[in-house]
């Protein structure tokens, strides 16, 4: 698999952006485009950057920071903050493995996932509402990169609970150091260009923390991950990110 087709094959995995282009998929190797995933969170927030640039004298912040928040779930077809609802509908159900995993495979959504929802859009809005002004276009340009990085960060560190079914089974038990690897160096040169390494491995080392917290967690409960879960991971350390941001003056 040549390089820019697996990076063509991220963004088409990750986003909803149209990609003009038949491109080779092999299932074999498939697994491979996790290596970009940081990439597609940069082109996202570059597309979230630029309404920012765009509306910031024709909104109030908050109303701003909330639009911000709907662009990245209009790019992704809301494919993570539906994970996370699953996720948070199995999990909290007080249900065993079994029954959990039904659960998340259910297209209906209960309580607890629009709890879930509800909060974690709320919390972003805010939080990017209050970032420092210094800090705001570093937040809205890294917090996506950091995100999937640490969805490949999940896969790395877990295995399939659904042995391999699925989307996520693609790739769970498949990625290694090496996607990970590239996608660590992708995501600190992108960093390079927009904030001091210092601050953005203290912020990569607290969402790390999350993320393998988070990880373990769901994978006690449920006997490894899922696609809905990658999802929630990649919500919950959008989140963790946006917090550490918050609390940078």
């Amino acid at each position: 698999m040549g390089e820019i087709n697996s990076i063509l094959l991220s963004l088409q995995f990750l986003t909803r952006i149209p990609i003009p282009f038949k491109l080779d998929v092999k299932k074999d190797n498939f697994f491979k485009i996790a290596s970009y995933f940081p990439f597609v969170g940069f082109v996202i927030g570059i597309i979230q950057f630029g309404f920012y640039i765009i509306l910031k004298n024709y909104f109030s912040r908050e109303i701003l920071m909330m639009i911000i928040v709907a662009i990245s779930y209009i790019l992704t077809g809301a494919m993570h903050i539906d994970g996370l609802a699953d996720t948070f509908d199995g999990l909290f159900s007080n249900k065993n493995k079994e029954n959990m995993l039904e659960i998340m495979r259910d297209s209906r959504l209960g309580t607890n996932g629009v709890l879930a929802v509800v909060f974690i859009i709320l919390l972003k809005t805010m939080a990017l509402a209050e970032i420092s002004t210094n800090m705001i276009n570093a937040a809205i340009l890294l917090t996506a990169v950091i995100g999937r990085l640490c969805i490949v960060f999940s896969i790395l560190i877990s295995k399939s609970a659904r042995k391999g079914e699925g989307l996520g089974g693609l790739m769970l038990g498949m990625v290694g150091i090496r996607e990970f690897l590239i996608a660590s160096i992708i995501s600190i040169f992108i960093a390079y260009f927009i904030i001091s390494l210092i601050t953005f491995i203290k912020i990569l080392t607290l969402t790390f923390l999350i993320a393998f917290l988070s990880t373990k967690y769901i994978s006690y409960k449920i006997g490894g991950m899922t696609g809905d879960t990658l999802g929630a991971i990649n919500e919950l350390s959008e989140l963790s990110v946006l917090l550490c941001f918050l609390l940078i003056k």
